[in-house]
Parts: structure tokens; C-alpha cells; sequence
């Protein structure tokens, strides 16, 4: 499993952080060369920004695993996204 986290340091405080986005990756696949992944994508909402909360889940199908970890997390987020 794979946990990509998304925090924010308000004012660079690093003692302060706020986590506004998570994403879960759950390989599907047993470790294969080329593996299908369960994605789950959190997003917090900031009304004064305008931004939406997202609570989404995809499918990432025939991934190659020798395309490294930012290429899936891609893959998703153009799913997710689209």
C-alpha cells in the first residue's frame, strides 16, 4: 500500500501542518510486473478558496510497476480527474 499525503505549513511553520489531501493506493495484483490498483482520493474543502471537497475512488488498470510510483499516482489523477 501506498499513502501519498498532501499538507500545507501556513506561514512555512512546519510545527503546524494541516493535512488537505490523501491518496490511498492498494495494489490489486500481488506484486505483479504489470499490476491493476484501488485508488481512494480525499481532498478537504476550503470554501473561502472555492475549493471542493473530493471523496473519490478509481481503478488503475495494467500499470507497469517499472514505471515507478509518480506514474501511477498520475494515472490516477487523470482518472479521477477526467
Amino acid at each position: 500500500m501506498m499513502i501519498v499525503k498532501i499538507e500545507v505549513w501556513p506561514g512555512g511553520v512546519e510545527t503546524a501542518p494541516r493535512e488537505i489531501g490523501r491518496m490511498v493506493i492498494a495494489n490489486l495484483s500481488n506484486l505483479a510486473e504489470i499490476s491493476d490498483y484501488s485508488v481512494h482520493i480525499e481532498q478537504t474543502e476550503t470554501p473561502r478558496l472555492h475549493v471542493p471537497a473530493i471523496d473519490t475512488r478509481v481503478t488503475v488498470k495494467t500499470h507497469p510497476r517499472r514505471d515507478g510510483p509518480w506514474a501511477l499516482v498520475r494515472r490516477a489523477l487523470d482518472q479521477a480527474c477526467a
